[in-house]
């Protein structure tokens, strides 16, 4: 591939010639303010996901046009934010597929499969976290991307050829990733997820050196069931907080799954952990104690991954509570003191506030929906607990409405910052869930689509503002539907953010005003992400909804009108080009056979769908439009002819399709059930 012209900032007279992706820590610093690239997930080291591009701001943001539009073969959608470096956009959708595009014609310049479809197929554990990808890194003429099944990855930035691979966790053991790495300071950090495998295995962080993927750390983010491997004084630490027979049997969980944050001031490395298997705390720690480092966040020196200080967001967590959600540094004014702040909107609904060199605690307040806590207790830096969400204590069969459900108030899709408005913008997810315990003790939970609380019109999603020096809302705008996208603030005061209904919305940075919309035709998770190629600012928004839950509750992400394919949409000022055409998702039933069975064999066939098939298939066989996993309720007579070959005898295990140990009456119950549903979907179209 030819080499990449480049325009950099302050220089005039002459033009730079740079390789294909050349990034190191000295130019992401030095070009922060400059805004031409993105360099990194977050933007900047800031993480903020914050453009200081001001050529669209809310006076000119009117006159926004397409620039172009690519279909990417990624049917399963994409949850990257888009990394853009002189003048190449690389981006990674479902099955970790990378590409290179011009960032100037959206034109593909390359592209690499490392085939991970074709390895799922043989563990249908794989098959959720393999659509879930969320990005790449780039760093010294290398693209960096992660697979389901632990692999991490360094593409040349200029073919897309392999230069090195190396496996960071062991997919026999339930580990994934789903996440992008992170680079600086000459390293690759990786995480990993699995924490509510009921196999005993606990998260942890790598670094790897950059050039060559050789290990240089590992910090365990909960102890060794084995005394002798807690052998530094964290792990000796978090020893204390646990009952040692349940780590030897689950493994402690804590998995890091998601954005992290490096500092090169105080290179430090900043990351949240998961909660663990089993949820429920008593369960899961029966002699007591906090089980560290679950559910918090924790900074560790990049250089040797030696512990730093770590906060707590939920001690005694039993709603899986994750703290994984991105970290954004910032300089607020505090009590009238300048702090050195790290910002955080993790699942529980509260919004915090924790000086970056200590993980003091210093704001805390709810930006969601919450009952599991009535507030953060400041002295202590401890949530006071509400019993409301104690659904443990529940009787058989009661339901106890948790706010906010266990998938989280907010959850992958990145919140973004703005230094003009020293604002927050969180993506919201105000649904509650409705778990029910049984006689063994164990429970059911459901995310629930509320549209009314106590007598009240309630929106389950909303973009929030919030002011992280004084922990209140600033403004919030409601959504229709609870899963949205994520978000970009830019220095136009602008926050831009595309939602389920498959618009790319902006809004006024300072106030929550809708200026400016697009309809694209696909719901939106991604965040959008901005650069300037020559005079001309781009917004440049994935659109087609990726990440994991779309599979489960697509519902909650698409309408009929925004399960459009998969498309890479750039916009600029006097961008003239023409939308695609709206997208006929509409399907007609097939002929199909009768369906002749008893209630018991369709309440088997329910219980064994949501046990097998609705991670994938979706919950209630609804499952994601243009996905590469079909809508089973538009199942032919031929498919239901092989079901128990496809179900059973591993048919389909070509196109990824795992084969499950089901007895035949077992694959025959759910081949009657989704029967039921497509029989249920073709009474309400008459």
């Amino acid at each position: 591939m030819p080499r990449l012209i480049a325009a950099i900032a302050g220089i005039t007279a002459a033009t730079a010639v740079l390789a294909a992706g050349d990034v190191d820590e000295k130019r992401v610093i030095a070009e922060a303010e400059d805004g031409r690239n993105w360099f990194l997930k977050g933007g900047s080291f800031n993480g903020e996901h914050y453009s200081p591009l001001a050529q669209v701001d809310d006076r000119s943001v009117g006159d926004l046009g397409l620039a172009w539009s690519t279909d990417l073969p990624v049917p399963d959608g994409i949850a990257a934010t888009p990394i853009v470096i002189d003048g190449v956009i690389y981006l990674s959708g479902a099955y970790s597929v990378v590409f290179a595009i011009d960032a100037a014609t959206g034109k593909v310049l390359w592209s690499h499969d490392p085939r991970v479809r074709e390895r799922q197929a043989a563990d249908p554990n794989m098959s959720w976290p393999a659509r879930a990808n969320r990005g790449v890194a780039v760093w010294q003429g290398k693209v960096y991307v992660t697979t389901a099944d632990c692999w991490l990855l360094a593409l040349d930035a200029g073919t897309g050829e392999e230069a090195w691979s190396m496996q960071t966790c062991d997919p026999e053991d339930d580990y994934a990733i789903t996440d992008s790495p992170y680079v600086g300071g000459d390293k690759v950090f990786v995480g990993n997820a699995g924490s509510e495998s009921p196999r005993p295995n606990r998260g942890y962080v790598s670094a790897y050196r950059a050039s060559d993927g050789e290990l240089l750390w590992r910090f365990y983010i909960v102890p060794s069931a084995n005394p002798e491997e807690n052998d530094t004084p964290a792990l000796k630490m978090a020893a204390k907080t646990w009952s040692q027979d349940i780590l030897a049997k689950h493994g402690g969980g804590g998995q890091s799954w998601n954005e992290m944050t490096y500092d090169p001031v105080s290179n430090l490395l900043f990351f949240g952990t998961s909660g663990a298997y089993p949820y429920i705390y008593e369960h899961r720690s029966p002699d007591g104690g906090d089980n560290l480092f679950l559910s918090s966040v924790v900074a560790v020196h990049a250089d040797t991954g030696e512990y730093a200080w770590h906060y707590q967001t939920v001690p005694e967590d039993s709603w899986d509570y994750n703290a994984t959600m991105n970290i954004v540094l910032a300089d607020l004014e505090i009590d009238g003191k300048r702090r050195e702040a790290l910002l955080i909107a993790p699942k529980n609904g509260f919004h915090y506030t924790l000086d970056r060199r200590t993980g003091e605690l210093l704001a805390a307040g709810k930006f969601a929906k919450v009952n599991w806590a009535t507030h953060i207790n400041m002295e202590t830096g401890r949530p006071v607990m509400d019993p409301a969400a104690r659904y443990w204590d529940a009787a058989v069969g009661e339901t106890t409405w948790v706010w906010p459900n266990m998938w989280g108030s907010h959850s992958w899709n990145p919140m973004a910052y703005s230094p003009a408005t020293r604002l927050s913008y969180i993506p919201v997810i105000d649904i509650p869930a409705k778990v029910i315990m049984d006689e063994d003790g164990e429970f059911s939970d459901d995310n629930v689509l509320v549209t009314e609380v106590d007598g009240k019109p309630h929106s389950p999603g909303k973009l929030v503002a919030f002011d992280p020096a004084t922990a209140t809302i600033r403004w919030q705008v409601d959504h229709p539907l609870p899963y949205n996208g994520g978000v970009l603030a830019t220095a136009g005061n602008l926050v831009f953010q595309g939602n389920a209904l498959g618009e790319l919305v902006a809004y006024s940075a300072d106030g929550g005003t809708p200026l400016w919309s697009v309809a694209t035709g696909s719901a939106i998770s991604a965040a959008p992400s901005s650069y300037a190629i020559g005079d001309t600012q781009y917004v440049v928004v994935p659109v087609g909804g990726g990440g994991g839950l779309q599979f489960y509750y697509p519902q909650m992400h698409t309408t009929a009108q925004s399960r459009g394919p998969v498309r890479l949409m750039a916009f600029t000022l006097d961008g003239r080009g023409n939308l695609p055409a709206a997208s006929d998702t509409a399907k007609v039933l097939p002929p199909q056979p009768e369906l002749d069975a008893s209630a018991e064999t369709l309440a088997l066939g329910k219980a064994l769908y949501g046990g097998y098939c609705k991670g994938c298939h979706g919950i209630d066989a609804v499952a994601r439009a243009h996905g590469s996993v079909p809508d089973l309720r538009y199942a032919t007579t031929e498919t239901h002819a092989m079901w128990a070959g496809i179900v059973v005898g591993g048919a389909k295990r070509a196109n990824g399709m795992p084969p499950f140990e089901l007895s035949l009456d077992e694959a025959e119950a759910i081949r009657a059930w989704v029967l039921s549903q497509s029989a249920a979907l073709r009474e309400a179209s008459d």
